[in-house]
């Protein structure tokens, strides 16, 4: 099922041995908030878009990700477009990812919020130092969840969706609720009463990602949040439709660009 209206916490970390950073993840409905270490990113795509935000320090985002020896432009705060292969150097300091849905709205809101914006990457958020002032005292926990919500709301425009196209915003919702289903093109364009070929060309219009790629994300968002929810890996794995935990390992690095339990390793169940 879909998260209920606000920001949930899913997880929160034990504190490292060696210093006192914390990780914290907030669920709101298709959006994510991770505030924390940022980990060793390699260079991959997501099928969301992803503003990835600096507390401590700066960003390094790479000119070619492609490139054996990539050179690498220094930024705080970096909007990265659905689908676009990037990789982004961050070497100490907690991150803020707000990992928001592609239904366009969100994305769109971010974009106009960026001074500098690019076919696959939008850089310099205009109101930057109060959006990560937002972002510490989220990570802090010095504001409620309730006030949080309201606050990134406003100061990103974010979760004011219009009503997308009723057919897709139905077929999204069948995905969100029922994970581990098989969602094959035939079946989702059937119910839409569409053709195959038109289907897919408007949910990529609505989402801003092939289908494919959406279905594997929504698959890999049920798992996660089951695992923080204390459900073991396996079983997370294949009630989201995943056939291994295995699986479902490689389908989240080849997202997010880590391993599962890189991040599980930080984040416990609260």
């Amino acid at each position: 099922m879909t998260s209920p209206p606000g920001f949930q916490e899913l997880a929160i970390s034990t504190p490292p041995s060696d210093g006192p950073k914390r990780a914290r993840m907030l669920d709101w409905d298709a959006r994510v908030l991770y505030l924390g270490p940022a980990f060793g990113l390699t260079p991959h795509r997501n099928a969301t878009g992803v503003l990835a935000v600096a507390l401590d320090g700066a960003i390094g985002v790479a000119n070619d990700p492609r490139a054996r020896s990539p050179s690498y432009r220094q930024t705080r705060s970096v909007l990265i477009m659905p689908n676009s292969l990037h990789h982004l150097r961050i070497d100490a300091g907690r991150t803020a990812f707000l990992i928001v849905d592609p239904l366009g709205r969100d994305i769109e809101a971010l974009r106009s919020r960026m001074k500098e914006v690019g076919s696959n990457a939008a850089f310099d958020l205009i109101d930057e130092r109060s959006v990560v002032a937002l972002f510490c005292d989220i990570a802090e926990r010095r504001l409620a969840s309730e006030h949080a919500q309201r606050a990134a709301r406003d100061m990103l425009g974010i979760g004011s969706n219009p009503q997308p196209d009723a057919r897709i915003a139905a077929a999204i919702k069948r995905m969100r609720e029922e994970p581990g289903g098989s969602h094959t093109l035939a079946e989702l364009s059937r119910k839409a009463g569409l053709s195959s070929s038109r289907f897919l060309h408007l949910f990529k219009d609505v989402t801003g990602v092939p289908l494919r790629r959406y279905r594997i994300w929504s698959r890999i968002g049920a798992a996660a949040r089951a695992v923080a929810q204390g459900q073991s890996l396996t079983e997370a794995a294949h009630d989201a439709g995943f056939s291994s935990s295995a699986h479902f390992s490689t389908a989240f690095r080849d997202m997010f660009g880590m391993m599962p339990s890189e991040l599980f390793a930080r984040l416990r169940a609260d």
